[in-house]
């Protein structure tokens, strides 16, 4: 059995995004024509569809009834964010990162958080392959490089910038070196592996490539495994190739593979 749900936002209410809805059509069309999945087994959910209730009710039915030697996709491509959280006694004391559904207005209720995630993808068990990519970004150091307009000519970059509160908050846990706890604790300790857009210090770009907008990472993963040959390729050996094209055409983010170890070793779905 194959199941993808593929999730892109561009229209959220206050910051908007250009290329996530063809990253999504793009990722379907690849599996497709490229990988043995039917129309009817892959979901798009794209713009203000995509509410976190929306998504976790079809991360749900992603996961539902599979069984070893079954593949499954997740791709999300929109924003993302650090979110930092206070104890009982008011105080910072952490900082999570998260993906920003469209309802997202910086709250645990509109956020979808790494325990969410490993809570659903705990149940698939060992045997399935199930790939998650998620063509986002979730820095702490955002206004270093939403002030560079030479940078914003050709690119935008897929984390949200907070409100003022939420500002001070992330300033606060800057400020005592908390950590972010970082998204691809999810897959630990699961059937799954994460393909992320960049580093958890970087950014991923929503860009324009070839007269289109896309992210970075979608475009240049998709490409990549277009190649002849790559197909059968190892995951490692092709993020190392999407990460020399990023850094051929200009975007400073380095895709990272985590979660389980036999899974990086295998080809794309495969």
């Amino acid at each position: 059995m194959n199941k993808a749900l593929l999730v892109g936002i561009n229209t959220y209410p206050t910051q908007p995004l250009k290329g996530c809805v063809n990253d999504v059509k793009d990722m379907a069309d690849f599996l497709v024509e490229n990988c043995g999945f039917a129309m009817d087994e892959i979901r798009l959910l794209t713009d203000n569809r995509a509410t976190k209730q929306e998504i976790v009710n079809r991360l749900q039915w992603l996961i539902q009834g599979v069984q070893p030697g079954d593949r499954i996709v997740f791709h999300y491509s929109g924003h993302g964010a650090q979110l930092p959280t206070r104890n009982p006694e008011g105080e910072v004391d952490n900082l999570d990162e998260i993906i920003c559904p469209y309802d997202f207005n910086w709250t645990d209720e509109t956020s979808i958080r790494d325990k969410e995630f490993k809570e659903m993808f705990s149940k698939v068990p060992p045997g399935v392959l199930f790939t998650w990519i998620s063509d986002s970004c979730h820095s702490g150091d955002l206004f270093r490089f939403m002030n560079s307009e030479t940078i914003k000519v050709y690119k935008e970059f897929k984390v949200m910038e907070p409100p003022a509160d939420i500002k001070w908050r992330l300033d606060t846990a800057k400020q005592k070196k908390l950590k972010p706890l970082t998204i691809s604790r999810a897959v630990d300790n699961t059937s799954a592996f994460l393909i992320a857009g960049c580093k958890s210090n970087q950014l991923s770009a929503d860009a324009f490539i070839n007269g289109r907008f896309n992210g970075a990472l979608t475009f240049y993963l998709i490409d990549t495994l277009k190649r002849a040959g790559n197909l059968g390729a190892p995951m490692s050996v092709i993020i190392s190739q999407v990460l020399e094209q990023l850094r051929q055409n200009n975007f400073d983010q380095e895709p990272q593979l985590e979660g389980n170890d036999d899974l990086k070793n295998h080809s794309y779905l495969s």
